[in-house]
């Protein structure tokens, strides 16, 4: 791992074939997130977004865990002018205003145009579940551990769950998860749906990664509008979800990768995509 330009030590960045890996880098706080880690995030999906040569996000946590949620152990920082700041490290402002600034950085995860990972060792809790529910996938160590704390804490809920949990797993499995704020380990996950995939902890990366090059290898327009159908298929009518599939199929058809996997199925070889 190296530390990109402009970011944080709380936050790790590695590049290859395609891939970002993005790594929490707070062992010592189970990966709590601060106002760095948000600040650095919000950076980093800004450059996915628009790097044509980043075409997959893999997002996971140092040191067993991938994150115990919102950092809450230190109180508010102060700026310069002894100011307190907020949950990602501007001034701060009403809660409203702080989640709402927070709930940005996480619809652009879920937005992301490009396909994303999340691979979970360890806790996952609170806000931080949130995340890895805004990922495409999810991949799990055996020993991981998901938990949407908050009830315990007298909150309601953030991170988006409200929306993506129920959607993975049901509404009342997504009550039980939320209104009792129990652990749900990596085998139980599996089974309700939270999860696509539990491995031991020692394949969890190379699982994750082996994944999230096959996307970055992948005809990254296609997968950006089948992103869009299934996250938006939900909301509309059989006949609006065929129309809109039209529409999609018609752009990928503009698209090189589409006559390259035209030509690959010809010449009987596998694709080489490249992204255009």
């Amino acid at each position: 791992m190296r530390h990109s330009p402009g970011l944080s030590g709380s936050t790790l960045v590695e590049r290859s074939d395609g891939l970002v890996t993005v790594t929490f880098n707070r062992p010592a706080a189970k990966n709590a997130l601060n106002a760095e880690n948000w600040q650095d995030l919000n950076l980093i999906l800004d450059e996915v977004t628009h790097n044509p040569d980043d075409r997959a996000l893999l997002l996971t946590g140092a040191g067993g865990n991938f994150s115990s949620g919102a950092d809450l152990s230190g109180g508010l920082k102060e700026d310069a002018d002894g100011q307190k700041t907020g949950l990602t490290g501007h001034r701060q402002q009403a809660t409203l205003h702080e989640m709402r600034n927070v709930n940005l950085i996480i619809n652009r995860l879920h937005r992301m145009p490009k396909p994303t990972i999340a691979a979970v060792d360890g806790v996952a809790v609170g806000v931080s579940l949130g995340l890895a529910l805004a990922c495409d996938l999810i991949v799990a160590s055996d020993r991981a551990r998901f938990c949407e704390i908050f009830v315990k804490r007298g909150l309601a809920l953030d991170g988006g769950s409200s929306w993506t949990l129920p959607r993975h797993i049901g509404v009342r499995r997504a009550k039980q998860m939320t209104m009792l704020g129990d652990m749900v380990g990596a085998d139980q996950a599996l089974v309700w749906g939270l999860v696509n995939e539990v491995v031991p902890p020692e394949e969890l990366l190379k699982v994750a990664t082996d994944l999230g090059r096959r996307l970055a290898a992948g005809p990254t327009t296609a997968l950006s509008l089948i992103k869009r159908l299934i996250d938006d298929g939900g909301e509309l009518s059989f006949e609006q979800a065929l129309e809109e599939e039209a529409r999609a199929q018609h752009i990928a058809f503009t698209t090189g990768d589409m006559h390259e996997g035209v030509r690959a199925f010809i010449e009987r070889r596998q694709p080489n995509f490249t992204g255009a």
